[in-house]
């Protein structure tokens, strides 16, 4: 296990215990990390329950990145009630789409529902760091959620697939932007994984199904394989690292013709 004794970490998009994020949290506890997470208000119960779980969280505060002084409410808390710290790890792990971007075929679904989906889902990478940025170390590291979709077509998922090539494009033009001061944005790509917020994707099950029986590795990723990847993006090991999209998806994303195909 690699050792982070004494760092300090922001943690955004815990919505239970079943969320890559939280899996995230434990990696980085486990490391010795320092946790202070963002929570939506609708999920608050819910994640104060966590807190007893581990130990290494020593503070949460609001956050909502649909609007930037909700954002900001986050930063203010942190500051308010740790004066001078920062921290060296941003995790932002956040995804959401209106249903009327999945219950209809994607020439219909109304601007209002495509504005919110990359609100949340792209552009909130650009707002947390914008707000994050007077609260981050020198040598920062920044990771992200993506998926496969942004550059293939996968069925259903739809608005998605354009948030998330957006949220690659954040990745790069933001590790651009930040790396003469020596911080770092990576972003990870991870395989499906049943989780509150993919219960909400048509198909679901049959996405998983599909990629067990074809990825090279014969099997889905799960909450841990992401974990572990972050903790090396978030280490010293990669301090050569920024603007990547690294595959954490058993194989599956270098493949084209399942072997099925010419059985």
């Amino acid at each position: 296990m690699l050792e982070l004794n004494g760092k300090v970490a922001f943690v955004f998009g815990v919505a239970s215990e079943d969320s890559i994020a939280w899996a995230i949290c434990e990696k980085l506890a486990a490391a010795g990390v320092i946790l202070y997470l963002g929570y939506q208000k609708r999920f608050m119960s819910r994640i104060f329950q966590l807190k007893e779980k581990l130990p290494a969280i020593a503070g949460f505060y609001p956050l909502d990145v649909a609007e930037d002084e909700l954002t900001a409410e986050f930063f203010t808390a942190f500051a308010t009630e740790n004066p001078g710290m920062k921290a060296d790890i941003l995790i932002h792990a956040i995804g959401f789409a209106p249903k009327g971007c999945f219950d209809r075929p994607i020439l219909f679904v109304e601007n209002e529902d495509i504005n919110t989906a990359m609100t949340i889902s792209a552009n909130s990478l650009q707002r947390c760091l914008r707000h994050a940025l007077p609260f981050l170390n020198e040598g920062s590291s920044t990771i992200t959620l993506t998926y496969a979709a942004s550059t293939r077509f996968v069925p259903s998922y739809g608005i998605m697939s354009m948030a998330k090539a957006a949220l690659e494009c954040w990745t790069r033009e933001l590790s651009c932007h930040l790396g003469p001061e020596g911080h770092r944005i990576n972003a990870i790509s991870s395989g499906p994984i049943r989780t509150l917020a993919a219960s909400g994707i048509p198909g679901i099950g049959k996405i998983l199904d599909h990629v067990a029986a074809n990825a090279p590795l014969r099997r889905n990723v799960n909450q841990d394989d992401v974990a572990g990847a972050t903790l090396w993006l978030a280490s010293s090991l990669s301090s050569g690292v920024t603007g990547q999209c690294i595959y954490v998806d058993a194989g599956y994303s270098i493949t084209m013709v399942p072997e099925y195909a010419i059985e």
